[in-house]
């Protein structure tokens, strides 16, 4: 009987009752065509139990069978389950059993092993096995490995430092999805790890390596009055086992050049790294190198130690004084992006300074605030979070301050798009009515409720023709204009203002809101401005075997154009379009600079880029291409 048999078998013993055979089907994930063809095999089997499935037209199926041979078929089904549970589980799932290969060539580095000895383990062929070597070559790759084959086995080649961070990354991927669906927290992930692969992480690490690395967190967490995250905590432990382990089993980090040291000049993570690197020797009775102790200062600079005590050195009034920097040099760049002058907005720029002084302290400390509506605002907001993003994150290199959260750049951006929302609310109106006085103020009156930020100036239809219509943005007129009497957007409305001329005015202001024409100017405009400045502004083509450039952050607009953010100590500004001839789209666009202010201008045109119709940027890339910069 296969499991397929079995399972049909026990649903049939747990309905009583005639149920159509798409009720079965749905439950074993099967066709119904597929399920009625089982009938004929099942009934085989409960000949020998005196039992048989009745089909009865239109209403289903379901188990005939006595009460005493139905106690023996559900013991037997039983037990039929598993013993077949038992075979199956000899087969490892393809995911588990790879990340298993994967986790025992990092281990024993030094070892190969063969194709037969893998498929005996895993009982799979060797094809098999060859396969998942061949899919574990990406892995490899990505941390500078390479998965060597020969007559002698397999095994894994690379330095000692990519070997760690390897064997780090795999082992937080499979205890984080264990914790998960031990947790219920990811049900999909449950039984993706085998319990042999869960053994062999309790065999390298022993009971000895973990109070050890707990007690030097601890110390660490006291002494600093620092509180490490949950995947702080996790990154962390992880990477002092790994480290423990191999330096154990005879394999050292490579001598390194001292340019490769990370410390900076009164870094206070240098005093622990040496600290737990003595420690270490200590508990161990073993001497770690220089190479050893830097391997420790790089982990401990992966989490936010440094950056939490570099703040708390600080005196408060020298915190505050970052705070207002960081803050003015935000509302400046935002000024610049949006062309809202954000300065003269005494209320805007004090609410603005004491939430960003708060964020700072947050981040210093590791205790962001969460925001419970992060996928709405993503949803409505994507790209003006995009600029806070870049923007954040620019200040935070320039001041060298902790990383700011997303959640907390969400909260910050709802500044900005406040304002956004007040200024296109704006407008300067021109009334154009033949009516009484009283009519055209009851008018005024209605208009004034239902746009309150507008400014509303009211004239006869004589009167309109001899003023100047350019300093205003919209005409609303109970008089008919023709089209050569209005070169501003214009809407026909009634005297009583009813729906359907309050639809006609959201339907035009929707459609002009934007200034689409601008955007193609601003562009243009950003990109000289830049020139002028003294940026270098450079176009060059896509190469598809180019290695893709890495800097501080990279962001991906709304109109798939990658932005590269670089900061460079040789004093050169560029700003570098990247474009796909074949596909006529601009692809990334690179800011390598070493002034920061540049390059808070040039996120001006993530913001113009995000916001301007397909045409202004179908023209825009034809013309950087055209001119060359």
């Amino acid at each position: 009987m296969n499991s397929r048999q079995i399972a049909f078998l026990r649903l049939l013993l747990e309905h009583e009752e005639y149920l159509p055979v798409g009720f079965y089907a749905g439950k074993m994930d099967v066709s119904d065509k597929t399920l009625r063809r089982m009938i004929h095999g099942v009934n085989e089997i409960l000949t020998s139990y005196n039992g048989v499935i009745e089909s009865r037209p239109g209403t289903g199926i379901r188990l005939e069978i006595n009460e005493e041979e139905r106690g023996r078929l559900m013991n037997s089904a039983y037990m039929m389950e598993l013993m077949d549970s038992g075979a199956l589980s000899r087969s490892w799932n393809q995911l588990s059993r790879r990340m298993d290969i994967a986790l025992n060539l990092l281990l024993y580095s030094d070892e190969a092993t063969s194709l037969s000895g893998l498929a005996y383990k895993y009982y799979v062929s060797k094809s098999s096995i060859a396969g998942d070597l061949k899919a574990l070559v990406p892995f490899a790759g990505k941390h500078e490995l390479r998965i060597i084959q020969g007559h002698g086995g397999t095994l894994v080649e690379g330095t000692e430092s990519c070997l760690r961070k390897a064997l780090a990354e795999l082992l937080l991927y499979i205890l984080d999805n264990n914790i998960n669906a031990n947790t219920g927290s990811n049900p999909a992930a449950a039984g993706m790890f085998e319990s042999d692969t869960l053994m062999t992480i309790l065999d390298i690490f022993t009971e000895e390596d973990l109070n050890f690395v707990e007690g030097l967190i601890k110390h660490i967490e006291t002494s600093a009055g620092y509180r490490f995250d949950e995947r702080e905590y996790m990154e962390f432990s992880v990477n002092l086992l790994v480290m423990i382990y191999r330096v154990r089993n005879g394999f050292l980090m490579e001598p390194v050049l001292k340019s490769n040291y990370r410390k900076q000049e009164r870094d206070p993570l240098d005093a622990i790294a040496f600290e737990l690197a003595s420690r270490l020797s200590s508990s161990y009775r073993y001497t770690l190198s220089v190479s050893e102790t830097s391997h420790i200062y790089n982990v401990l600079a992966a989490t936010h130690l440094g950056n939490f005590l570099m703040q708390k050195e600080l005196p408060e009034e020298e915190s505050r004084k970052t705070a207002v920097a960081f803050g003015e040099d935000f509302i400046d760049a935002f000024s610049v992006i949006t062309g809202i002058n954000l300065r003269t907005k005494s209320t805007f720029y004090v609410n603005v300074i004491s939430h960003i002084t708060l964020m700072l302290n947050r981040a210093a400390s590791s205790t962001p605030a969460r925001n419970p509506i992060i996928d709405i605002l993503l949803e409505n907001y994507k790209g003006t979070i995009n600029v806070c993003q870049i923007i954040c994150r620019i200040l935070t290199e320039k001041f060298r301050l902790p990383e700011i959260s997303f959640d907390e750049i969400c909260y910050l951006m709802l500044y900005i798009q406040g304002e956004l929302l007040a200024d296109e609310e704006k407008m300067d109106v021109i009334l154009v009515s033949n009516m009484s006085n009283s009519i055209t103020n009851i008018l005024k009156h209605k208009l004034s409720q239902n746009y309150p930020q507008w400014t509303v100036v009211s004239c006869d239809y004589n009167h309109f023709l001899e003023i100047s219509q350019k300093q205003y943005d919209l005409i609303l007129s109970t008089v008919p204009l023709g089209s050569r009497e209005h070169v501003i957007p214009y809407v026909l409305i009634s005297p009583l203002l009813d729906e359907k001329d309050c639809a006609a005015v959201k339907n035009l202001l929707k459609s002009c809101r934007h200034r689409e024409e601008l955007y193609l100017r601003e562009l243009m405009r950003a990109r000289n401005d830049l020139y002028d400045i003294g940026c270098a502004v450079e176009v060059r083509n896509r190469k598809p075997t180019e290695i893709p450039v890495t800097g501080f952050l990279k962001v991906t607009a709304l109109k798939e154009v990658e932005f590269v953010y670089i900061h460079n100590e040789a004093g050169i500004n560029r700003c570098q379009f990247v474009t796909d001839l074949l596909q006529k789209r601009l692809y990334k666009v690179i800011m390598d600079m070493s002034n920061w202010d540049f390059m808070l201008f040039a996120s001006k045109m993530v913001y113009l880029m995000d916001n301007c119709p397909d045409w202004a940027m179908t023209e825009f890339i034809q013309n950087i291409i055209t001119e060359g910069r």
